[in-house]
């Protein structure tokens, strides 16, 4: 059970970290420009994937 509760800490981790870092991005973008709205949801969708990747994929790959 630990192993299972390692891997959702780590995974809140990569998702907290990357909306960290797009919503900073998104706040220096100045406000008229339509990139903004992109970086914004581009990080709500990157995040939980990005996420996935790192925490989920290496052990699935490795159980088959």
């Amino acid at each position: 059970m630990s192993d299972v509760r390692s891997d959702f800490l780590r995974f809140v981790a990569v998702v907290f970290a990357v909306d960290v870092l797009g919503l900073g991005l998104w706040q220096v973008l100045p406000p008229e420009t339509s990139i903004r709205t992109a970086v914004l949801f581009g990080t709500l969708v990157v995040a939980p994937l990005l996420g996935f990747l790192l925490v989920y994929a290496p052990a699935a790959s490795e159980a088959g």
